[in-house]
This record gives C-alpha cells, sequence and structure tokens, in this order.
C-alpha cells in the first residue's frame, strides 16, 4: 500500500507494513510565519502525488500523545508555502482541539474547535475532499460527519497527501502514531 509515497522529513523510528507506526520527534510541526513569527517545516508526512484535480482521502489514526501540541491527521502538500493540514491536536490541562491549518502563500491561517481528551482514546476519522483546489475537511465520529473548514488553496502544480504527524513542544520526547488505514479516490 505504501510504495507511492515518501517521506518529508522521516521520523528515526518508523515501520511500514500493513499499517504504518511512527514515533514522531519532538520539536516538529507544520506552521509558517502567522502569529507566532516562526516557520517550521520540520514535520513528519508520508505523502504521495495525486494526478487528479478531483479526490477524497479518509484516514484513520491512533495518536497516543504524551505532550502539549502533539497532533495527527493528514496533509495536503504542494511546497512550504501551499498547504494544509487537519487533525486533533492534545492539550492535555485543557480541553484539546480538532481543526486545520491552511497555508497560502508563506503564512498560516489556524482554524480549531474544542474537543474532550477522551477522543484520543479512540482512533480519529478525518477526509479531506478536493475539487479543483478548493477542499472540504471534516472529523468523522462514526456516523456523524462535521465539517471543520472550506478552503481555497491558491497554489498549483503537483499536490501530494498522506498521514502526518508532529510533537511542536521543544521539551517534548515525540509520540507513537499508528495510521490504520489511509485510502484516496478520484472523484
Amino acid at each position: 500500500m505504501w510504495k507511492s509515497f515518501t517521506w518529508l522529513n522521516e521520523p528515526k523510528e518508523f515501520s511500514i507494513q500493513e499499517r504504518l507506526t511512527f514515533k514522531t520527534e519532538g520539536d516538529t510541526d507544520f506552521w509558517r510565519n502567522t502569529y507566532y513569527q516562526f516557520n517550521r517545516m520540520t514535520g513528519h508526512a508520508l505523502l504521495r502525488p495525486i494526478p487528479s484535480t478531483s479526490f477524497s482521502c479518509r484516514i484513520e489514526v491512533k495518536l497516543d500523545p504524551r505532550q502539549t501540541y502533539d497532533q495527527a491527521g493528514i496533509l495536503l502538500y504542494l511546497n512550504e508555502d501551499h498547504w494544509l493540514k487537519v487533525s486533533a491536536e492534545f492539550i492535555p490541562e485543557g480541553k484539546s482541539h480538532l481543526g486545520a491549518v491552511v497555508t497560502s502563500f508563506g503564512y498560516s491561517d489556524w482554524s480549531s474547535r474544542d474537543i474532550e481528551n477522551t477522543v484520543f482514546d479512540h482512533p480519529l476519522t478525518f477526509e479531506l475532499v478536493f475539487k479543483n483546489q478548493d477542499v472540504e475537511l471534516y472529523f468523522v465520529d462514526g456516523e456523524t460527519k462535521e465539517q471543520l473548514r472550506i478552503a481555497h488553496l491558491h497554489g498549483e502544480g503537483d499536490w501530494k497527501v498522506g498521514p502526518y504527524a508532529c510533537s511542536p513542544n521543544l521539551e517534548g520526547q515525540g509520540c507513537e502514531v499508528e495510521i490504520l488505514s489511509f485510502d484516496c479516490q478520484e472523484r
């Protein structure tokens, strides 16, 4: 299944069998410029080219977060200036976040909503629908499909998509990630 995928920032520890498992490294993230005034393109992503202008992808991921901001989901990537991610982000002392980061022309734009930390007790499912550079992002919980974001991607070119995870905490030691399923279909 993973033969057409290549790493963007390969983690030190990973296994590619029927399921993909890996451990994130601390101080890894995908973020550009906005608000925090830093650029980090160090998160881990296993990506494959998408030849179609219309497709949908769904991931089921098990994240075992340890530190603040540990996260996992789907990354859609053109280059450092044009990409997006949809994921769950762990906040141990409060509510965690479901959200999306859309990056255009080198500036990241984050939208999120709070969710109970018990969400990490079970696998997380996210869906991405791409239609001619417009993207719909969803969190799927059983039979419920919640729209998290609609966005337009300005960059044009050869997009890649796949599972991603990172651990932005500077003191973090990383966390365990297991990709239970990842599927993309032309629409």
